[in-house]
């Protein structure tokens, strides 16, 4: 009950976010492109390692990229829950109005549970602890995503929406909501046991999305984004 109580308020928060994008009367958008390298290690049937390294960059600027590199490890309670720790640093790179440095400890808890639909919902859970050019602050986040497999060809093709709310203690209040909508498509097929086995697929995916932003404490105040993010499970 008290995981569809925060997905309900989750929901009306998102819709109205939403909503005061369409209406808000600014202009200032700013289009950017975040590949990502993804990279999972199985350590046991019960933890594994997650390396990411992403770029963003923006459209608007010819110089200006942020950076970003992380490890992590993975421990896998049961089928329907996941616990994450890491820390990343992410740094601006070559030339930029604002250069910055962040060293942010990760912890983070995921819920799964599968509809009658066969589609996977996945409540993930976040805290940030963000050190900004030597300032300390704390992010919460919750994200919402449900996706659905698809066989094409044999090989496993999975659409997904998801929708993510932001708390910054900066400003003690929620700031920033994520909508996104995608398409991952893998590469080797998957034997039964791997199937059960999540943690243990051999597997190259493919991760294509579309991202809308919107952060009421930042300039601009609006981001669409295209990722691409591929990564590989040894």
């Amino acid at each position: 009950m008290e995981i569809r109580a925060v997905r309900l308020l989750l929901i009306i928060s998102l819709v109205s976010a939403f909503s005061a994008t369409v209406l808000a009367q600014e202009s200032e958008t700013r289009d950017e492109l975040w590949p990502e390298l993804d990279i999972y290690v199985p350590l046991n049937e019960k933890f594994r390692l997650f390396f990411l390294a992403t770029v963003t960059k923006a459209r608007e600027t010819r110089d200006s990229f942020e950076g970003q590199v992380g490890a992590h490890v993975d421990y896998f309670w049961s089928d329907h829950l996941t616990f994450r720790v890491g820390y990343r640093f992410n740094h601006s790179v070559g030339d930029s109005d604002a250069p910055f440095r962040e060293h942010r400890i990760i912890t983070e808890q995921s819920f799964r549970e599968k509809t009658k639909w066969s589609i996977q919902l996945t409540d993930r859970n976040r805290q940030d602890w963000r050190w900004v050019n030597g300032d300390f602050s704390f992010r919460y986040r919750n994200r919402i995503t449900g996706e659905k497999e698809f066989r094409v060809w044999g090989r496993p093709v999975t659409p997904y929406g998801s929708a993510e709310i932001f708390y910054d203690s900066r400003f003690s209040t929620f700031n920033r909501y994520r909508f996104a909508s995608g398409v991952q498509y893998t590469f080797k097929r998957r034997s039964s046991r791997e199937q059960l086995l999540l943690w243990l697929r051999k597997e190259r995916v493919l991760d294509v999305y579309y991202l809308r932003q919107l952060d009421t404490r930042s300039q601009p105040r609006h981001v669409n984004a295209i990722g691409i993010s591929f990564a590989i499970h040894f």
